[in-house]
């Protein structure tokens, strides 16, 4: 919920800078960032140009502004280009504010509140579960040095497929329920379904603290 919010606050205030002027320049640093989330500002002034996402991304990054772009793009004006963006965004927000009451509405009824079991699918509880053990007993194995694919392969009638597939099963539900409740946009929830199993298998595969001692032996300083 918390990057659901960060996110649209800061659509918000991109969308204030633009409406107060002379932000258009800041709106393209702004999509450099955010243009992976489908629909956002840059989704819509690409539409307004007539080119892809991407054509535009390379557009801002040789350099140019979206007001540059536009202004030379015929039968375009960055004048026009802001005026189509903040079309874009009042109806996503429009949008936004029609399905808050329901969204309140689901997190109130939700056992736990917002941060309820279920609302973000770890990895530990969801392991510990196929494996059939409690999640300090795995937390411990982990600690020892083993990963979780280690711990899976070990463990009478588990493997390490199995396990990832039990993980990508939870995460998928976890991402239809936030679609259901309107934290997540299908498109966005596409976009994080696309590299999922192979994010997991690399969880699953990671042996604690290997991320922390790899960046050491990599350090210029080390």
């Amino acid at each position: 919920m918390k990057r659901s919010w960060k996110q649209k606050l800061f659509l918000g205030l991109a969308v204030a800078a633009v409406l107060t002027g002379g932000a258009i320049a800041a709106m393209a640093a702004t999509n450099q960032t955010k243009a992976r989330h489908p629909g956002g500002p840059l989704a819509a002034a690409a539409s307004y140009l007539g080119v892809s996402t991407s054509q535009l991304r390379d557009e801002l990054r040789s350099g140019k502004s979206l007001a540059q772009v536009a202004d030379s793009t015929s039968g375009k004006s960055s004048k026009g280009l802001v005026d189509a963006v903040v079309a874009s965004e009042r109806s996503r927000l429009t949008s936004a504010l029609a399905n808050l009451p329901r969204r309140v509405e689901r997190q109130v009824q939700r056992v736990g509140g917002a941060r309820a079991p279920g609302a973000r699918k770890r990895p530990i509880p969801v392991a510990a579960a196929y494996l059939g053990m409690k999640p300090a007993e795995l937390r411990a194995q982990l600690r020892s040095g083993n990963s979780l694919a280690q711990v899976a392969d070990s463990t009478s009638g588990k493997s390490a497929a199995g396990l990832i597939d039990a993980i990508v099963a939870a995460r998928k539900t976890a991402l239809a329920a936030l679609v259901a409740d309107g934290t997540l946009t299908p498109a966005q929830e596409s976009v994080r379904l696309k590299h999922l199993t192979r994010r997991v298998t690399a969880t699953v595969n990671r042996v604690r603290g290997q991320r922390a001692r790899s960046a050491r032996v990599h350090s210029p300083t080390g």
